[in-house]
């Protein structure tokens, strides 16, 4: 049987670990990493590409890893990495899931003590042999046995943003194959916003259901198919990922898109007020006690029947979302198209990918007015930051850019900014010369985020003190499904922002999302301004803003609770009044 794309994937995903914990070259490390999320999203057999000779044209796959997959789909078996599976079993990569453990002591696990596996793993710390091995002591021990426990609890599930751009490129195959549908969307905890999901779930509407389960299991993003009927199917994507879709009577989608978008909490809400009006509800619709049944061709009937308007999915949580719909007091959520800048962003200054110029050009072409070129500080050796002397000279090619965009008539502008680490003991890795030259400064964790929960939080308390300070990115440090974020007294946190008139951040990369919708909820309560960035290092990575949107819609926020939705003059007046 040939590989598919989540087999090739896989391989290349193996490699990438094997080589993290060998120590090798970081940078084929990241080749291959990259390369494993490019098949990974491909809606298209790899075999396909090959025929079209179109390998290399896939982003992340140069002349090498196109070559290895050549070998892969012709033999099945590649020699790099049978190399590599020998010197680190896929036990032994496992480990690598296991938050608080890094991969230099995965190495050591596996060389020292002959610990090859999870189980291997969760057995030694039972048995407090890790506590033999220099380094180890019981307060380590005790952080891998919790990293261990999370990770059991955890299911199998993939991140938001990776799951939209599966179900978006399956839904444009689905819309050209069925002409005759009518009504198509994503539903369950992905239309609703949540940070990671399990399988994808679409819901269509057509009068001939049959025709259109034929068209989805027929397209080319299908590996397998699971089931099929006349209204329901489940597939196997190339992807890897299992995608349910079930197609109903026009008549009946308003009512069955509501039901299956969920969660089950507003659903169980929802159904206790229908039933004090005398209606039972379903995916079919409304039942009168008569059995007659009240069908909803769209959503908003569903909830104008119970005389509420509608509430975006992001809100239905049953988290006072009725409440404030009864009351006409919903938030007109922020969207997109109200950001007016992105604040966080990187160059090739430090580990970006494209100059300054050519992440504002981008910028500029996604709509927006100003940005912030902010590069990381030098106190993380493997970025290759900024230093004080380097900011003098970057702060002359930002006023170049700046001269260039005013040159041919164009009202954008570039700020000049940082991001400034928090080192382990709560200083800031730049002096504040150097940073009160700068139009912006973030400040950040990277390091040490497993301190304890009061020495994290004074950390980045005094980073919010310090007048210079004018965000707080990825407040903390979370990477989803990979590292918890540090234990912080999130109320703390938030308090000191809006007492020292510092923004939090909401990034929205990908695997961050951090803040979280629940702390930028009560964030926007206590009465502090959110900023969503998308801590680009690629032009590519701009529109990663997305999903940092959703963040701030499941947080219940709406355009003016958010900084860089305003003009840039207002943003840098607040700043310049934070300083004083």
């Amino acid at each position: 049987m040939s590989l598919s794309n989540r087999d090739i994937a896989d391989v290349f995903q193996a490699i990438a670990d094997s080589m993290e914990i060998l120590g090798e070259d970081r940078f084929r490390i990241l080749a291959y990493r990259r390369a494993s999320e490019a098949i990974a999203d491909l809606p298209m057999p790899l075999a396909d590409y090959r025929a079209r000779n179109a390998l290399e044209e896939i982003p992340g796959i140069g002349k090498t890893i196109a070559d290895k997959i050549g070998v892969l789909l012709d033999s099945g078996s590649l020699p790099l990495y049978e190399r590599l599976n020998a010197q680190a079993p896929p036990g032994v990569r496992d480990m690598l899931q296991a938050p608080n453990l890094g991969p230099r002591n995965v190495k050591r696990l596996y060389t020292e003590l002959g610990i090859a596996s999870l189980d291997d793993l969760r057995a030694a710390i039972a048995e407090g042999k890790l506590r033999g091995l220099k380094g180890f002591g019981a307060k380590s021990e005790e952080r891998i046995r919790q990293g261990l426990d999370l990770l059991a609890q955890r299911e199998k599930r993939i991140v938001m943003p990776h799951a939209l751009s599966i179900v978006e490129t399956l839904m444009e195959g689905l819309r050209a194959a069925a002409p005759g549908l009518e009504q198509l969307s994503y539903t369950g905890s992905l239309r609703r916003a949540r940070p990671t999901v399990g399988d994808l779930d679409l819901l269509a509407a057509a009068t001939d259901t049959g025709a259109v389960i034929r068209a989805f299991t027929g397209l080319p993003q299908v590996a397998r198919i699971v089931s099929a009927g006349e209204a329901k199917a489940t597939v196997i994507l190339h992807s890897g990922m299992q995608a349910d879709l079930m197609v109903l009577p026009p008549a009946r989608w308003g009512s069955a898109l509501q039901h299956f978008t969920g969660s089950k909490e507003h659903n169980i809400r929802f159904r206790e007020l229908a039933l004090a009006r005398g209606l039972s509800f379903s995916e079919q619709g409304f039942k009168r006690q008569d059995g007659t049944l009240i069908e909803c061709a769209a959503e908003a009937e569903v909830y104008a029947t119970l005389d509420l308007p509608w509430i975006p999915p992001e809100l239905r949580e049953d988290k006072s979302e009725f409440d404030a719909a009864r009351s006409k007091s919903l938030p007109r959520l922020v969207t997109l198209a109200d950001l007016q800048a992105d604040l966080h962003m990187h160059s090739t200054w430090s580990d970006g990918r494209a100059s300054i110029a050519e992440m504002a050009a981008a910028a500029q072409a996604n709509g927006l007015c100003y940005i912030a070129i902010t590069d990381h500080s030098a106190y993380l050796g493997v970025t290759g930051g900024v230093t004080p002397e380097r900011l003098e000279r970057q702060a002359a090619e930002v006023a170049q850019v700046n001269a260039d965009f005013a040159a041919r008539g164009f009202d954008f502008r570039v700020l000049h900014g940082v991001e400034v680490d928090i080192t382990p003991d709560g200083d800031l890795a730049l002096p504040d010369e150097a940073l009160a030259k700068l139009d912006l400064v973030i400040a950040s964790l990277h390091v040490s985020l497993r301190q304890p929960r009061e020495q994290v939080t004074a950390r980045l308390l005094r980073a919010i003190a310090n007048p210079h300070v004018d965000i707080i990115a990825h407040p903390t440090g979370r990477i989803l499904g990979r590292r918890d974020g540090a234990d912080l007294d999130m109320e703390a946190v938030i308090q000191a922002a809006i007492a020292h008139g510092v923004l939090l951040e909401i990034n929205s990369g990908p695997d961050r999302l951090d803040l979280d919708a629940m702390h930028v909820r009560r964030a926007l309560e206590l009465g502090a301004t959110i900023v969503i960035n998308s801590d680009a290092h690629h032009p590519d990575n701009l529109t990663w803003l997305r999903y940092g949107v959703l963040t701030a819609r499941r947080g219940w926020a709406s355009a003016d609770q958010i900084a860089n939705s305003w003009p840039a003059e207002d943003l840098l007046t607040k700043v310049r009044q934070k300083s004083q």
